[in-house]
């Protein structure tokens, strides 16, 4: 399908592109998504996968490092390995082994998930923080040619009227799937606690991904994908916006607070409490409004 205009609740457009009953960024490709269930998966490929604004991009570039046993700076946007933006053609001529990333959900994967042994990381991040950030990344972002504000985008996001749906449907579809198949060896990879203990977590993480790292190696990496060190060494690989690199921002935990109405919040808690019933991570990112 085409180019579709979804209006904010002030009656602001935004342009997104339909393919079926999945939504993309206008800049994404229709053959590219429709291509993606044939894409050939190896068993050396690791998957990142995580809803938007989650550390896809911090967590790809510390992967690539732990592989390449190295800090220097990877080469290429992490978007260069994302399965429903690059062409097949390249990926399959990509070297192994693959950091291969996405936002999609589970039946819009390619069909070797089903069955072939790849490991999965699962990245977790508060959705409030989430939500802020993508919609400051939809606000900069010129193909989305949206001029409306928070309070008029907020409820097409906490009820999954934009691209890649929302938050909790993406959370919800991989939590009841990944059982389903047990070949999925599955790493829960969780924002907070990153920014928290980021070498303690970098070694979990390496262990599951059966990378041999020093510490020495582990506490470089960390402080080479520093978010203010990444924002200069990315500057040449990354999509630009006024010479700024418009993916790296403050990369805060708690920062929507400083957003948030007490409204918002509790629609956002009702939706959350509806979604999240019976979920794994039920308890992990809800509270009460006396945190704002």
């Amino acid at each position: 399908m085409s180019i579709i205009k979804v209006k904010d609740r002030a009656g602001k457009s935004l342009l997104l592109r339909q393919v079926g009953d999945v939504r993309i960024p206008p800049a994404y490709s229709e053959e590219v998504l429709r291509e993606v269930p044939k894409l050939a998966l190896r068993e050396d490929d690791i998957i990142l996968l995580g809803w938007m604004r989650s550390g896809t991009h911090w967590t790809y570039e510390m992967i690539c490092m732990l592989i390449n046993n190295n800090t220097e700076t990877i080469r290429k946007k992490k978007e260069e390995d994302m399965i429903e933006f690059v062409p097949h053609s390249t990926l399959d001529n990509t070297p192994s082994p693959r950091v291969l990333n996405t936002h999609l959900l589970f039946h819009q994967m390619p069909e070797d998930l089903k069955t072939e042994k790849i490991k999965v990381v699962f990245l977790l991040r508060d959705p409030r923080d989430a939500i802020v950030s993508w919609h400051r990344m939809q606000s900069l972002l010129p193909h989305y040619e949206y001029k409306g504000v928070w309070k008029d985008w907020f409820p097409l996001c906490i009820y999954g009227e934009l691209d890649w749906g929302s938050w909790f449907d993406f959370v919800r579809d991989w939590e009841r799937e990944l059982p389903k198949h047990p070949n999925l060896d599955v790493y829960f990879w969780y924002y907070e606690d990153m920014k928290k203990n980021p070498v303690d977590e970098l070694r979990k993480l390496a262990e599951f991904l059966c990378i041999r790292v020093n510490e020495d190696l582990l506490r470089a990496v960390v402080d080479k994908c520093h978010l203010d060190r990444m924002r200069k060494d990315k500057l040449p690989y990354e999509w630009l916006i006024d010479g700024k690199n418009s993916h790296y921002h403050k990369g805060s935990v708690g920062g929507w607070k400083e957003v948030f109405t007490v409204k918002q919040y509790e629609e956002f808690e009702n939706v959350y409490r509806q979604k999240m019933a019976g979920s794994i991570f039920e308890d992990r990112y809800k509270g009460s409004v006396d945190v704002l």
